[in-house]
């Protein structure tokens, strides 16, 4: 039957002494596991070093000090919902070759792609990078658009994006009358 293992940590945990067995027969093997706290990892650890140093009351001439590496690996539980306004679109009317659009009200039916990335876990006292890529079906086969980036807004305040939207540099036509180019 094994006997559990009996470790006892220094004052700031920068040091374990376990006691593996007295005596321990020739042979045998221990198994037991540390669990480290993570207090001291920030985003930039990639990983961790334990030095693991053997001894023994008997003479056992050549233990040598054994390294451990842990790679560090940090997962964020990022959420990512999405809604279309208006959830449905239907194409027709009139087809124009992209020579022929000016505005954005020849490109077709608006549709707006609402995105939302959302942190579930705890805050990070240093924050790493996030990424987020979005494939939506621009053109057709044929190389016509189908759905035409007028407008890519990331954030508030607005962060920049890319590739840019209005590839075409369609006049934009607000509320209002205004135009904007």
């Amino acid at each position: 039957q094994d006997k559990p293992v009996l470790c006892l940590a220094n004052q700031n945990g920068s040091q374990v002494e376990c006691e593996l067995g007295n005596p321990l027969k020739r042979g045998a093997q221990v198994r037991f596991f540390l669990i480290l706290s993570t207090s001291g990892i920030t985003i930039h650890t990639s990983d961790l070093v334990v030095e693991l140093a053997l001894s023994t009351i008997s003479e056992q001439p050549g233990l040598e000090l054994v390294v451990a590496r842990a790679r560090v690996v940090l997962e964020l539980p990022l959420s990512v919902t999405g809604v279309a306004v208006p959830p449905r679109l239907f194409f027709g009317g009139e087809v124009r070759g992209e020579s022929a659009v000016r505005r954005e009200s020849q490109v077709g039916s608006a549709v707006s792609f609402k995105v939302t990335v959302s942190h579930r876990g705890q805050v990070l006292k240093t924050l790493g990078s996030a990424f987020l890529t979005l494939h939506w079906p621009h053109e057709l086969p044929n190389g016509k658009w189908l759905l035409y980036p007028l407008s890519l807004e990331l954030g508030t305040p607005p962060m920049p994006c890319s590739p840019s939207a209005n590839p075409l540099r369609l006049t934009l036509v607000w509320p209002r009358g205004l135009e904007w180019a």
